[in-house]
């Protein structure tokens, strides 16, 4: 017989979620109205265009007319952008660069230094391992200085490798792959060993194919930060041409004035490709969240 807590939980719970969902995706589609309203239109009665007020209450939408804040809605804004600031195309070619190379550089090299640091035995490996640690309690501050002006002295600021080189290393990853390295059967390398595998062939054909959970759930937190990543070209990079979408996003406001359908358009265009990154990785995604929660 189902009591009356068995029907009364669930759907208290399934009510939280429906709330957290409403207020999550809210901003987003808040600025998909945005994005699609037009700068100028006329008004209702009105022989003028005049300004679209996309602050107005209740905003006027009709979805089956088509219309947002009162106006016809529009996708002329998501090509207007590349109009209104002609480098957002190579930003965006800036920003896949950047993202790709650092997010692929920071899980491959990590990665290794985490087997190593798992699996090899080397003189003070606990002892690097520690200091490696250490080091994450130190700020970025602190560092951002002393490593632009070694980009400086290198002849690196306003480069490519200026940018990425430096972020190629991170102690997070690596702590996070040697702890499911040190979970990784260790029965499966030795039988590997015995049959004459060397240990690069161990690492790339036995254990990192059975780690791809945990490879694909690094590589997504790393793409995402590196996409979403504007502290670092700000300070690496002076020259327009080097810039990335985050920092584009600038140019759609002015001193006295905000193009806010612009900047709406141009942050979907931002945030969309990571979207369809997380969605299709997203089983490996939860399946390293499940793995981490199991133990023996």
């Amino acid at each position: 017989m189902i009591t009356r807590k068995q029907i009364v939980a669930p759907a208290f719970w399934f009510l939280v979620m429906v709330a957290y969902s409403a207020v999550s995706l809210f901003p987003f589609v808040w600025a998909l109205l945005v994005s699609l309203a037009p700068l100028t239109a006329i008004p209702p009665g009105g022989t003028e265009p005049t300004g679209v007020d996309i602050m107005k209450w209740p905003p006027g939408i009709d979805l089956f007319g088509l219309k947002v804040f009162g106006a016809p809605a529009t996708l002329d804004n998501f090509v207007a952008i590349f109009q209104v600031v002609p480098n957002l195309g190579r930003w965006l070619g800036n920003t896949i660069l950047y993202s790709v190379v650092v997010s692929s550089g920071v899980v491959f090299f990590n990665t290794l230094a985490a087997y190593a640091f798992a699996r090899l035995k080397f003189p003070l490996r606990d002892f690097w391992f520690a200091v490696l640690l250490a080091s994450m309690m130190v700020p970025f501050p602190v560092t951002m200085v002393p490593v632009y002006t070694l980009l400086v002295n290198m002849d690196w600021v306003n480069t490519y490798q200026g940018l990425v080189v430096p972020k190629l290393v991170s102690v997070a990853i690596m702590f996070f792959m040697r702890q499911a390295f040190l979970e990784f059967p260790k029965s499966l390398e030795e039988s590997a060993y015995m049959d004459g595998a060397s240990v690069p062939r161990i690492v790339f054909q036995v254990v990192l194919p059975n780690c791809r959970p945990a490879i694909a759930a690094q590589l997504i937190y790393v793409l995402l930060g590196s996409w979403n990543e504007f502290m670092w070209p700000l300070i690496v990079t002076s020259n327009q041409d080097m810039y990335t979408l985050t920092m584009g996003l600038n140019f759609f406001k002015s001193s006295w004035y905000t193009f806010w359908q612009y900047l709406m358009a141009a942050s979907l265009l931002v945030t969309m490709p990571m979207v369809v990154v997380f969605l299709v990785f997203r089983r490996q995604f939860v399946e390293n969240q499940i793995a981490s929660g199991i133990k023996g």
